[in-house]
């Protein structure tokens, strides 16, 4: 029976919660993971710190596709990783089966299982995608040389769903400011609540064009998902990668096919 301690990652990336939240954002987008495990100056485990609570804690859409800007991380400063980590999370041992930490996994909605010893020493972490690629390999008729490329794709229609959703809502919450707002015209509103309500729209709505032209771009992403075209090129019939299709989900082309599209229209000019 496999056990955690088969398909975990060793002494994992990991920050102290006196580390800047930037700091882990960084570290995140250079190492591309969703997770790190926030310990004590003796290994001890005391958080967990994830892309979501980074995103729910800055001033602006974390990504682990493009860095923050200038003015983004000044709005940042002075955030540590204790003041946005979870505390106390949910652990797994090296003994524990591969089946208890799923059910860990999708019972508590969770990303992660850090994995620790008796002494409460962080010796590893187990992650929702280790679980899905120790299912993939458990089914022989899954085996092959496509096994692994079949589940990424997988796993990244699965973010994209739930990137799209996130949006969706977001630009729900901008058209219903907006209604109080247009509602405030007609009848009276308390001028603080106003002023309120019309800097949230000047903030969120230079951002709306851009999150309705991604939200376009995952529809069309998950529509090709639909037909098992997500992450084949149409012109030459290659294989897109993943991290091309993380940032431009809407990509039909590999970066080839783009770059000499790019060329053919560059001599045309």
């Amino acid at each position: 029976m496999l056990k955690v301690g088969d398909l975990m990652t060793l002494d994992p990336l990991s920050v102290e919660p006196d580390v800047a939240a930037l700091a882990a954002l960084d570290l995140m987008i250079d190492q591309g993971i969703r997770h790190l495990p926030v310990v004590d100056r003796r290994d001890r485990l005391r958080g967990v710190v994830s892309l979501d609570d980074l995103r729910a804690a800055f001033p602006f859409s974390a990504s682990l596709t493009r860095p923050p800007s200038l003015s983004e991380r000044e709005t940042a400063l002075g955030s540590a990783v204790g003041e946005v980590m979870t505390h106390g999370p949910l652990t797994a041992r090296a003994e524990t089966t591969l089946s208890e930490a799923a059910e860990l996994l999708s019972r508590f909605h969770i990303g992660c299982l850090p994995v620790v010893d008796a002494s409460g020493e962080l010796i590893g972490i187990f992650t929702e995608t280790d679980a899905l690629r120790a299912l993939v390999e458990r089914e022989p008729s899954k085996r092959g040389a496509q096994s692994a490329r079949i589940l990424d794709l997988e796993l990244l229609a699965s973010e994209l769903r739930a990137e799209h959703e996130r949006i969706g809502k977001q630009l729900d919450r901008l058209r219903a400011v907006e209604g109080e707002l247009s509602a405030a015209r007609a009848e009276p509103m308390d001028r603080v609540e106003r002023a309120r309500l019309a800097d949230e729209v000047a903030v969120d709505e230079p951002l709306a064009a851009l999150a309705a032209s991604r939200l376009s771009a995952l529809e069309h992403a998950l529509a090709r998902a639909h037909r098992g075209r997500l992450g084949v090129c149409e012109d030459c019939g290659r294989e897109i990668p993943i991290a091309r299709l993380r940032a431009l989900p809407g990509a039909t082309q590999c970066v080839r096919c783009a770059a000499g599209d790019r060329h053919e229209a560059e001599a045309v000019r």
